[in-house]
């Protein structure tokens, strides 16, 4: 017998093995499973230009995907199975060595023989089936090159086992197992690369299912069951389990529903407007621009519910930029969910997607030596299945409704270790991505990669944001149908409705779809403070403002000048006689930033908001932060200094700022919010960047925010209007600061260095999304 999984026998008692058949068995049912379910088999097919794939169609997909591991059955690597034996060898890239045809070996026409590989290539076009069969192999997360690494030796005779009379037992099997495969006069499977790729996702997600012994013990614990019996009643109770399957939840609810399933409230205009849009059958893409407090994050909830419910979604992904974003929404996102479905049983189940996070829905997981995790209260032993997609970061996607880093999805769109895995399995999901800023262009060509494949496989997403540029807007909506608008004037595009909703489907036009809502007006006083580089004018400053009584939050750009301006701080407030108003965690002065363990962030957020949040205690204080505090934390400062930064960022700052404005207690000096923006003494941005184009400032200028166009620009509006108004003067700013015509208009008023930085700026854009396809 070949073998295809060992493992160590409880109490440590020898070693017992899994057939290989038995294994590419499972691996074939959880493909055919997964096929099974519509919504991923119409994705699947959508990119292979299917309108659908037949259920021979999804024979031959098993058989491929029932041929991943023939690598296994060299010699080298059977030798595995005896710790002491040497001359061992892996399965990927022996078996990618004896595939080029071009080479004339022996082993090749074996191979070919074995698997019936002339049957095979019938069910594509000229190559497809040889790629398929490549996408099969490469299941462990990465390509690899075909015809590299040739060694004889594992593939010839040894005792009474034969590596090719194994495959071609396992295909014999595959013919009996999937008959349906093999009848004539198919249409065939087309040379489409996005079919590949999507296909090596899947067969990867079926590997790891199927290797799961909690879904798939080595022996059946019914007596007398066939492999592929229980291989099938394994691989579909198991997507149920791990929430890849939630048929169950979508049935429960009522044919239309409303808003009230997410909220006790009654759905605000931008949460309406969102809720009257038609239900679109295959690929959407719908922007939502409203101002911080709009209750964005309750509309793409109750959009999930009417996608969930019409069978065109598998479950929601939320992707927001940062892991303080991330935790903090995850409760609301599932305290919306348990009010949506009452019944437990019936409730999909929430999982946060954030590294060295092991949590779903009120539950902790811990982990254990090895790969295991211990659930918290789980008398039943139900997590430990449930849990599957939140205990490795690399199966996040895989849950019902995740919600976690936007890195986990633009991660699929990047040339990196299983990234076909995450693009595959984010297809089913509701995309929403919240936080979209037009200045990121980094950010923007990634997720333009991951979304124009997302739109192609049918699926459907919703971009939010307070500040998203007319430009970076287009970008996004010609992804769905390839159709860019003339791009409008930023004159033209300040004077856009706001907020506003776009949506744009594969099969119709665009609609658009102004809010009409009264938002209540924040006049913000600007005042430019040429003290950026001196952290002891910062306290200073931040001290006096407190001695009014003020909550003061003071955000700087990075870690390092944030540690600065709150070691500062503490020994100006020693000085001073003034420590009992600076922030503090646990008795003790902390700024807040990204690099403190998961335990201590959590505790300093939870502080943090205790003395700034809508419930704040009383009295002055001052708190030093980084952008980990400039959304998802409800903070509401009375006065603001911050660092210069993208107007689009600042706006967003700005949200902390008088966030609870009809709050009784504000100090009376501070009735009007005001925002003091750090920039340095020297005016010329320009002598940071060098002949190359190449940016490096303070204050993560060139790093953080690599395009010192757009601070020139920002800069320049902050000296024209001491006075802001918003959500008024949104779209103004944002287009005045990152619309192409006038940055180009800061380029030619400045000349020399800044053309060469603007042409470096323009040009990475492109140079990502080569890197990514």
């Amino acid at each position: 017998m070949f073998w295809g999984k060992l493992r160590a026998r409880e109490g440590g008692l020898g070693i017992e093995s899994l057939s290989l058949d038995d294994h590419c068995c499972d691996v074939a049912a959880c493909v055919e499973a997964l096929l099974r379910l519509p919504l991923i088999r119409g994705m699947l097919a959508a990119c292979a230009e299917f309108a659908d794939f037949t259920p021979a169609h999804v024979a031959r997909l098993c058989v491929f995907a029932g041929l991943h591991d023939i690598g296994k059955f060299n010699n080298g690597f059977q030798r595995k199975a005896d710790p002491a034996a040497r001359a061992t060898a892996g399965h990927v890239r022996e078996l990618l060595a004896i595939c080029n045809c071009d080479d004339g070996r022996n082993e090749t026409f074996k191979l070919c023989d074995s698997i019936s590989f002339d049957e095979l290539e019938t069910w594509g076009s000229p190559e497809t089936a040889f790629y398929l069969m490549c996408a099969c192999f490469a299941h462990h997360g990465q390509p690899i090159p075909i015809g590299m690494g040739f060694r004889s030796d594992i593939w010839k005779e040894e005792g009474k086992r034969d590596p090719f009379q194994g495959m071609a037992g396992l295909m014999d099997k595959l013919r009996r197992w999937f008959p349906e495969a093999f009848q004539p006069g198919l249409p065939v499977f087309p040379a489409c690369p996005e079919f590949q790729h999507a296909f090596n996702g899947l067969v990867t997600l079926a590997d790891w299912i199927a290797s799961d012994t909690r879904f798939f013990p080595f022996i059946s614990e019914i007596p007398g069951e066939d492999r592929l019996t229980m291989a099938r009643r394994k691989a579909k109770d198991a997507l149920g389990y791990i929430g890849i399957d939630i048929h169950s939840s979508a049935s429960c609810l009522p044919a239309n529903p409303g808003f009230e399933m997410i909220s006790c409230f009654q759905a605000r205009p931008p949460q309406q407007t969102i809720a009257d849009l038609p239900v679109p059958a295959s690929g959407s893409l719908t922007i939502l621009e409203a101002e911080t407090g709009a209750g964005k994050t309750e509309a793409a909830l109750h959009r999930f519910l009417q996608l969930l419910k019409a069978g065109v979604v598998g479950g929601m992904y939320f992707a927001l930029p940062t892991r303080t974003a991330a935790t903090q929404i995850f409760d609301r996102v599932r305290n919306c969910i348990e009010r949506a479905f009452p019944e437990q049983a019936s409730r999909p189940h929430v999982v946060l997607a954030v590294p060295g996070y092991v949590r779903m829905d009120d539950s902790e997981g811990r982990r254990l030596p090895g790969f295991e995790v211990l659930w918290d209260d789980d008398p039943n032993g139900a997590k430990k299945f449930n849990g599957w997609a939140a205990e490795h970061p690399k199966r996040f996607l895989a849950g019902s409704i995740v919600v976690g880093t936007i890195d986990q999805v633009l991660m699929g769109g990047l040339k990196i270790s299983h990234a076909h895995l995450r693009q595959f399995m984010v297809f089913r999901h509701f995309l929403v991505v919240d936080e979209v800023h037009a200045s990121d262009i980094y950010m923007h060509r990634l997720l333009e990669t991951v979304i124009k494949r997302h739109l192609r496989a049918g699926g459907h997403a919703l971009l939010m944001s307070a500040t998203l540029g007319s430009e970076t807007r287009e970008r996004y909506l010609s992804l769905v149908s390839d159709d860019v608008s003339s791009l409008p004037d930023p004159e033209i595009a300040s004077r856009t409705a706001f907020p506003m909703v776009w949506m744009q489907e594969r099969s119709r036009g665009r609609r658009e779809a102004p809010v009409v809502e009264q938002f209540s007006q924040k006049q913000i006083g600007v005042f430019p403070e040429p003290i950026s580089e001196d952290p002891r004018a910062i306290a200073d400053l931040a001290l006096e403002l407190a001695s009014e009584g003020a909550k003061v939050l003071v955000i700087r750009n990075t870690v390092r000048d944030c540690v600065a301006t709150q070691s500062a701080l503490e020994q100006a407030a020693c000085a001073a006689d003034t420590a009992s108003m600076l922030f503090a965690c646990q008795q003790k002065p902390a700024p807040h930033h990204a690099r403190y363990a998961r335990e201590d962030r959590e505790t300093l957020d939870r502080a943090l908001e205790e003395r700034f949040g809508k419930n704040r205690t009383s009295g002055a204080c001052v708190a030093v932060a980084t952008q980990t505090v400039q959304q998802s934390l409800d903070i509401d400062a009375d006065v603001l200094l911050t660092d210069l930064c993208p107007v689009d960022v600042l706006l967003q700052r700005f949200g902390r700022l008088h966030r609870h404005r009809d709050r009784p207690d504000r100090p009376a000096d501070f009735t009007s919010p005001k925002a003091f923006v750090l920039v340095p003494r020297d005016r010329r941005m320009e002598k940071w960047i060098d002949r190359r184009g190449e940016a490096r400032g303070p204050h993560g200028f060139g790093c953080v925010y690599e395009d010192l166009c757009v601070l020139e620009a920002t800069w320049s509006l902050l000296e024209q209007h001491p006075t802001i108004e918003i959500p008024r003067m949104n779209r103004f700013l944002v287009e005045q600061a990152t619309h192409s015509k006038r940055l180009r208009e800061v380029v030619e008023r400045l000349g020399g260095s800044w053309k060469a930085h603007h042409q470096k700026i323009r040009v990475r854009g492109p140079l990502l999304l080569f890197a990514a396809d």
